[in-house]
């Protein structure tokens, strides 16, 4: 028995490949009609329901974002004071009385206008009532500018 020496590297090369007989080129099937009317009802699916998410996007932004705000503001309330002083800032006519929720009366009573509890609004709004109108500052409507003002 003879051995002869093999180097490792003619192992690991890869053989090379049989040569095969030439195969004519194949036609692609007809797709049956069946399986056609589906891809195309998939693919009409698929463009309204892209059409649907793109038109409810800005509110469902809007409805996570008020979530997420309602839940951080039941861990740290909202400080009333800074939305009325930012809301009167915006005023520029003579204050009649400000409405908040009523549990943030006492908050407000310190600037010395009339305060008014107002079970209507939710903790973190107030509206401010003014001689010739109102200026509503709820967190709703704070919400809604900030997402319009950031919006795509």
């Amino acid at each position: 028995m003879s051995e002869t020496f093999v180097p490792l590297d003619v192992f690991l090369k890869p053989s090379p490949p049989e040569p095969q007989a030439q195969r004519p080129a194949r036609t692609p099937e007809p797709v049956p009609e069946d399986v056609e009317t589906t891809l195309r009802a998939a693919r009409r699916f698929r463009a309204a329901l892209s059409d649907a998410l793109d038109a409810a996007l800005p509110s469902l932004l809007g409805s996570i974002a008020g979530d997420v705000l309602a839940r951080e503001l039941r861990l740290e309330p909202a400080a009333i004071t800074r939305v009325v002083a930012t809301a009167l800032d915006a005023a520029d006519d003579h204050v009649v009385a400000i409405r908040v929720h009523p549990t943030e009366r006492d908050a407000v009573a310190p600037l010395g206008l009339e305060t008014i509890a107002d079970a209507a609004l939710s903790p973190g709004d107030c509206r401010i009532e003014l001689r010739s109108g109102t200026i509503d500052s709820s967190l709703r409507l704070r919400l809604e500018t900030v997402l319009a003002v950031h919006a795509p």
